[in-house]
């Protein structure tokens, strides 16, 4: 098998058909070569040099793909906080194991990769490809993405998490639709696309979000790419939107993804002026019924736990980091550092901060 490193955007622009092929029976929208295109065009490029490393058979056919990109001497993960879930593809395990082989050994200080689903096959082969590469690799829990399995009995789910959810939310949405001129729009294809995100957006930088900047609207950057993933996967058939509109105004937005019978939360907002009837946590119980009524399997909230994604989780995936440095002696001295020294100042910082 030949390995080539693509750098061109051009080139990975590209790739999407034969890229999409190598998409395991578990894929998720993060897997998708449009996902990686749009994450790139917002967040990569102008920072760092694109290095994703492909594995090809002899007669061209394309077998594995590792997402990566070069800053300075570490190769990174095209993964930041807006992608919950990361992996390299590959057609089969040894084209895994090659692939891995070929990354570890592109002469980088340190290989860094986040989001990795800890019960992935690829997490093992990292493990075990670092050693042949020459390399020492450590892996660290990172964060469990909440879940809520929606391909049982509706009726026993309500049952089990009604007394979690810390309001009556179903009161609430009958008062909603008592009290006000009650529009409920629950994971639907969007009908004027650019409208009903900006719309939702702006429902979203309005509360929190905006104000500890971590909104869509916040940076360029970052609305930039939620329009590009808006209409890549609206032109899929695969975009969602939920919202709630009371007398004209829309008080709770979602943000979905429905891949593979599986509906992702990307981003989710509601008006604070309403908190009072919870619009969020009333559309999150909208959406979950829709999921049961609908056929899926799950509902995936993505990210780390909170405690309003617990209100609904049913089960949890647990992620991972991974990191590898080369086995010399700055190599070393950052494995130690990761391993062994933060974590010991980690522990320092906890005991001190009461007392600050």
């Amino acid at each position: 098998m030949a390995v080539e490193w693509i750098s061109d955007e051009g080139a990975f622009a590209g790739m999407a058909g034969e890229w999409d092929v190598l998409l395991p029976g578990d894929s998720t929208p993060f897997d998708l070569h449009s996902w990686y295109l749009s994450w790139w065009r917002a967040f990569g490029a102008g920072s760092a040099e694109l290095s994703i490393c492909t594995l090809r058979q002899d007669d061209g056919e394309l077998v594995g793909v590792f997402p990566l990109a070069r800053r300075g001497r570490r190769l990174l993960a095209l993964a930041n906080s807006h992608a919950s879930v990361f992996r390299p593809l590959a057609r089969d395990g040894a084209a895994m194991e090659e692939l891995i082989a070929a990354a570890l050994g592109g002469r980088a200080a340190a290989l860094s990769l986040v989001g990795l689903p800890a019960r992935d096959p690829c997490l093992a082969a990292l493990r075990s490809g670092a050693r042949p590469a020459g390399a020492i690799a450590s892996v660290e829990d990172s964060y469990a993405s909440p879940i809520v399995a929606t391909d049982g009995d509706f009726d026993a789910w309500r049952e089990s998490s009604k007394p979690r959810w810390g309001a009556p939310l179903e009161r609430f949405r009958r008062k909603m639709a008592r009290d006000y001129e009650a529009g409920f729009a629950i994971v639907e294809a969007p009908g004027d696309l650019d409208a009903e995100l900006e719309d939702g957006f702006r429902v979203e930088a309005s509360g929190w979000k905006g104000r500890a900047g971590t909104a869509i609207l916040s940076t360029p950057e970052t609305a930039a790419f939620y329009r590009d993933v808006g209409r890549e996967f609206a032109a899929r058939g695969q975009l969602r939107l939920s919202r709630i509109v009371l007398d004209g105004r829309t008080v709770a937005f979602d943000f979905c993804i429905l891949h593979r019978n599986r509906l992702y939360l990307l981003k989710t907002g509601f008006d604070e002026e309403f908190r009072r009837l919870a619009p969020g946590l009333v559309m999150r119980l909208s959406i979950v019924e829709r999921c049961f009524e609908s056929g899926l399997d799950a509902h995936e909230l993505l990210g780390a736990e909170s405690e309003w994604k617990n209100k609904f989780a049913t089960t949890k995936r647990e992620h991972a980091s991974f990191n590898a440095y080369p086995r010399r002696p700055l190599g070393v001295a950052r494995y130690a550092y990761r391993t062994a020294l933060r974590p010991a100042l980690k522990r320092v910082y906890r005991r001190l901060r009461p007392r600050a």
